[in-house]
C-alpha cells in the first residue's frame, strides 16, 4: 500500500514538472500551508463563481472593477460569470453577489507561455464598499527579493485538493528573478514575479488562481501558474502588477473613462 502511495505521488510530481519542462507541454495554472482568514482582515478579496461554484480568485480595485488572471476568464462569458465579495466564506449566500458586464484580457496571452496573464472583470453594478469590501491599489515599483507577500484564496490546501470553504492566507518571500527563472527553466519573463519559500510547504494551488499578491497593502501580483503546489525549488509565478500596469489603465481609460 505504501509502495503504491509513494509511486502515484512520484508519478503526479513528474507529471506537474513536465508541464514546465516537457516538450510540447505548457505551465499548469494553480493555499498550501496557510491559516484562515480573519472576517475583514482581506477586504479586497474576490471570488470568481460560475453555476454557483467558486473556481478563481480575484482582486477589488475600485467599485466596479476586479483584476484576475487571463486563464480564468478563457472559457467563460460575462453572462456565466458572477463574482462574489465580502465575508470569508466563498459561498454566494454570504457577501455580495454581482453579474458581470463584459471582461477583458490581454491578447497576447496563450495557455503555452502564461505570459500576460492579466485581465479585466467589469460588473453590472458598484460595490458597496464597508469593513469587508474595498479596494486594493496597484503596486507602482519593485521591491527586493526576500521582501515578504501575502497570498489569499479558497484554493487546494493539499496538492490532492480539494478547495476550502472559508478563505485561507499565507505569507511567502519574493524570490530573485534571475533564480527563478533557472529554477523554473528558463521561461520566467518581465511579466512575472516569483515568490514561495526554497523548502516549498506553502503556496497558491488550483482555484487560487487570478487571487492577489499583496505587498505593503499593495496588489503587486496575481496569481498565475506553478509547478505542481509548494513543491521544493518551485516557487509560484505571479503575473507582475508594476509591468502590465499600462496595459490595466489602457483598457480602463478606453472603454470605462477610469484610470486604476
Amino acid at each position: 500500500m505504501l509502495k503504491t502511495i509513494l509511486l502515484y505521488f512520484t508519478i503526479l510530481v513528474y507529471a506537474e514538472k513536465s508541464c514546465i519542462l516537457g516538450q510540447g507541454q505548457h505551465p499548469k495554472p494553480r493555499i498550501v500551508g496557510g491559516f484562515p482568514a480573519i472576517e475583514g482582515s482581506i477586504p479586497y478579496m474576490a471570488s470568481l463563481q460560475q453555476y454557483g461554484q467558486h473556481f478563481c480568485g480575484g482582486a477589488v480595485v475600485n467599485e466596479r472593477t476586479i483584476v484576475t488572471a487571463a486563464h480564468c476568464l478563457e472559457k467563460t462569458t460575462p453572462r456565466m460569470l458572477k463574482i462574489k465579495v465580502g465575508g470569508t466564506n466563498r459561498a454566494a449566500d454570504y457577501g455580495q453577489l454581482f453579474t458581470v458586464a463584459a471582461f477583458h484580457y490581454n491578447e497576447k496571452w496563450t495557455r503555452q507561455t502564461m505570459d500576460w496573464d492579466i485581465g479585466i472583470v467589469r460588473l453590472d453594478s458598484p460595490m458597496a464598499f464597508s469593513d469587508k469590501v474595498r479596494a486594493i491599489p496597484l503596486a507602482g515599483s519593485s521591491v527586493p527579493a526576500g521582501t515578504f507577500a501575502t497570498i489569499a484564496g479558497w484554493g487546494y490546501t493539499t496538492i490532492f485538493g480539494p478547495g476550502t470553504e472559508l478563505l485561507r492566507y499565507a505569507r511567502v518571500p519574493i524570490v530573485d528573478q534571475e533564480l527563478c527563472n533557472r529554477l523554473m527553466g528558463n521561461i520566467i519573463t518581465d511579466r512575472m514575479v516569483c515568490a514561495g519559500y526554497m523548502r516549498g510547504s506553502i503556496d497558491a494551488c488550483q482555484m487560487d488562481s487570478g487571487g492577489p499578491l499583496v505587498v505593503r497593502e499593495e496588489l503587486y501580483g496575481i496569481v498565475s501558474w506553478g509547478v505542481g503546489c509548494a513543491l521544493p525549488n518551485k516557487p509560484g509565478v505571479y503575473t507582475r502588477i508594476q509591468i502590465v500596469r499600462t496595459w490595466l489603465n489602457d483598457i480602463m481609460s478606453r472603454f470605462y473613462n477610469e484610470v486604476l
